[in-house]
């Protein structure tokens, strides 16, 4: 193994050759720049709950998903219920009850997908309102027993369920098939569609999972009918591992002690693009525009550091800068475009509360 270090201004640079030459390129830590003079803002708010001692009040915390259909109209998931929003997040209704909400999609103005979970049962179930909510029905009851992942593209649907089988419907969610992904996975946890362009027989999908106690990302280049591996650095297997494409060739993936690996020719190279050095938080959501202005969240669950949750890049993860710090902690990150964002999370005080940030226009 060869070894190269270079100090620079508040950068250092380390070229390795531990993984296959063509695999692997430059290793960058602690690319933290200051804050750029246009660096994002963001509106923090909540959902509404309201404190309260000994069982009182609507304590709501850990918002964990979060999907727009517009620019008013969304929903959020998380413990504290699932509620919808008409304006832009500012206000937002309850429309179900506490429970394990994991992961919701939208797939019309009315028509939701949302995962309900039970940690460490080995049970989820998968619920479906196409009145906006006012009724729900169950799919396939008793059929899904994780709840690692939910997708809805155009008539796709894709849950993925961590170490137990995953499905996958074509028709719009009426019909359900196993997914094994040519057996290449032993357990699935991550999934992109990017749907950007056609590749010879069909569109690109990427699922992120584990293999042999090993970190493993898998691609088909034909709507799933066949799989590759893809490789990546040697990094032991972990369900927290993130992961975000913008294109069929353009990715990051995050980890649990803030490291990004970026690829831009579909997985054949990658780069580490790590968060701060200062931030070894387990990264929870990414979003990147083609531009390569993006957005990466940590997990903050200790208020009294106050470490920041949330962080921005103008050049697809190069440099990294804080934008929002504090008693905060953001779970989830969702876009319309580069000027549409939002993020969900929790607020982790003594009287914890969900947390809704929104990115303000630029001046």
């Amino acid at each position: 193994m060869t070894v190269l270090m270079k100090l620079t201004t508040g950068l250092l640079v380390m070229c390795q050759h531990s993984f296959s030459e063509d695999r692997w390129q430059t290793i960058s830590y602690g690319t933290h720049s200051p804050p750029s003079v246009d660096a994002a803002e963001f509106l923090v708010l909540d959902t509404g709950g309201s404190g309260g001692g000994f069982g009182h009040g609507d304590i709501r915390q850990h918002l964990h998903d979060v999907h727009f259909w517009n620019s008013k109209v969304g929903w959020a998931a998380g413990y504290g219920g699932v509620f919808k929003t008409v304006d832009g997040g500012l206000t937002w209704e309850r429309r179900r009850n506490k429970s394990g909400w994991y992961h919701l999609e939208m797939s019309g103005p009315d028509e939701v997908w949302l995962l309900e979970g039970f940690h460490g049962k080995g049970r989820a179930k998968l619920w479906h309102t196409t009145d906006d909510g006012k009724t729900w029905e169950e799919i396939a009851p008793g059929t899904f027993k994780g709840y690692s992942d939910l997708l809805c593209r155009a008539e796709e649907r894709w849950l993925l369920c961590g170490g137990y089988p995953s499905y996958r419907s074509r028709d719009g969610g009426e019909t359900w098939i196993v997914e094994a992904m040519g057996g290449l996975l032993h357990a699935s946890n991550k999934i992109s569609i990017p749907g950007d362009d056609r590749i010879a027989d069909g569109y690109a999908i990427y699922v992120l999972g584990d293999h042999n106690r090993k970190l493993r990302l898998i691609r088909s280049e034909d709507s799933g009918s066949t799989w590759k591996v893809t490789s990546l650095p040697d990094f032991p297997r972990h369900h927290a591992w993130e992961m975000f494409f913008v294109s069929s060739r353009r990715g990051w993936l995050a980890g649990p002690g803030g490291e990004i690996l970026f690829t831009d020719d579909a997985g054949n190279t990658w780069e580490r693009r790590d968060l701060p050095s200062d931030s070894d938080q387990r990264a929870k959501s990414l979003w990147f525009a083609r531009t390569g202005h993006g957005f990466a969240s940590v997990e903050n669950r200790n208020f009294a550091k106050r470490r920041h949750t949330l962080y921005e890049s103008s050049d697809n993860g190069r440099h990294w800068w804080p934008v929002l710090g504090g008693v905060k902690s953001v779970n989830k990150l969702f876009a319309l475009g580069p000027g549409q964002l939002w993020g969900v999370g929790t607020v982790p005080d003594y009287v914890p509360n969900d947390l809704v940030a929104i990115l303000k226009p630029k001046r």
